[in-house]
C-alpha cells in the first residue's frame, strides 16, 4: 500500500465529536432554516463556487441525482432538476438511498453528484464499485470534495472539527475507513488519497476515467462560517468576497499544497 507523506500535522489525528469548536455538528434542518431565512452571504458566496461550475455538464432530461445532499442546499444553484438523495431522512430529501449500496437499477443515471459527502463514507470503494454499476456509459460524477493540505490539516487541529489519517487502504472494498453508524464519522483524508494517485485509481476502478481534478477554495471556505457546523463570522459584501477568492485562486495556483482547502473532481464512466 502506497503511503501518503506529511511532514506536519501528519496525523492520525480524530477528534471526539463533543471537543468540536464548530457549533451545531451534524444539525442539517437547523442549518437549511438558517440560511434560507437569512442566505448568509458569505455561505452564499462559496455554495455558489461549489455547485455553479457542475451546470455546464447538466443537460436537460438528464436523470441526475446528489448523494448525500444534507441540506439541499445545491438545487438553489445547479440549472436541472435534480433528485436529492441522503442516508438521512428530512423532509426536503427526495429518496433515501445508501451511497455505498444504491437500490438503483444498472446503467440509469446519467449524472452522480457528490459534494463533501465522500470523506464521510464508511467504505469509499463501495460508493465508486455503485458509480461504475449505475452510471450510463458515458455518465459523469462531479465531485466537490475537502482537501487536506497544510492549512486544512492545521484548522481541523485547532478546530477540534473532524479527522484524518493517510494510513489507509484506500483502494479495498473491505476496508473500514470512517464508522458505518456514524453519518458524521469523517476521514477527510480519503479525497486526498484517492484523487492524487490517479493511475492508482483508475486501474482499480476500471471503467472509470477522472478528467478533472484541480485544487480550489482557501480563506472563502473559513469566512464562509461553515455550511453544517458553524463559527460566526462577520457578513462581506460580495466585491470583498470577490478579491478573496481572486487571491485564493493565486495563491493556490502557486502553492496548492499549503492553500488548497478543497478539490474538484470529473470522473467519466467510459464502457
Amino acid at each position: 500500500m502506497k503511503r501518503t507523506k506529511k511532514y506536519f500535522f501528519s496525523g492520525p489525528y480524530f477528534p471526539n465529536h463533543d471537543d468540536n469548536l464548530m457549533g451545531d455538528e451534524g444539525n442539517v434542518s437547523k442549518a437549511r432554516e438558517d440560511f434560507l431565512s437569512t442566505r448568509f452571504n458569505n455561505l452564499d458566496f462559496l455554495l455558489e463556487t461549489r455547485y455553479k461550475w457542475m451546470n455546464k455538464y447538466l443537460k436537460e432530461y438528464m436523470n441526475i441525482i446528489e448523494v448525500g445532499a444534507g441540506a439541499g442546499f445545491s438545487k438553489l444553484y445547479l440549472n436541472q432538476d435534480i433528485v436529492l438523495t441522503d442516508a438521512a431522512q428530512n423532509s426536503w430529501i427526495d429518496r433515501y438511498l445508501d451511497a455505498t449500496n444504491m437500490e438503483l437499477p444498472d446503467n440509469s443515471v446519467d449524472i452522480i453528484i457528490a459534494s463533501h459527502t465522500i470523506h464521510h463514507f464508511y467504505n469509499p470503494a463501495k460508493f465508486f464499485f455503485e458509480c461504475l454499476r449505475v452510471l450510463k456509459k458515458g455518465g459523469l460524477i462531479l465531485i466537490s470534495e475537502i482537501n487536506t493540505s497544510f492549512c486544512m490539516r492545521f484548522l481541523l487541529k485547532i478546530l477540534h472539527h473532524e479527522g484524518y489519517s493517510y494510513d489507509i487502504d484506500i483502494f479495498n472494498t473491505e476496508s473500514i475507513v470512517n464508522d458505518k453508524k456514524d453519518l458524521w464519522s469523517a476521514n477527510c483524508a480519503v479525497p486526498e488519497i484517492l484523487f492524487t494517485r490517479e493511475r492508482e485509481f483508475e486501474d482499480f476502478f476500471e471503467g472509470l476515467k477522472i478528467q478533472l481534478n484541480e485544487p480550489c477554495e482557501f480563506l472563502i471556505f473559513p469566512l464562509s462560517g461553515g455550511v453544517i457546523s458553524k463559527l460566526k463570522v462577520p457578513r462581506l459584501p460580495n466585491f470583498i468576497l470577490r478579491v478573496v477568492h481572486l487571491l485564493d485562486n493565486l495563491l493556490i495556483k502557486v502553492l496548492p499544497l499549503i492553500f488548497a482547502l478543497g478539490r474538484r473532481v470529473v470522473i467519466k464512466k467510459i464502457n
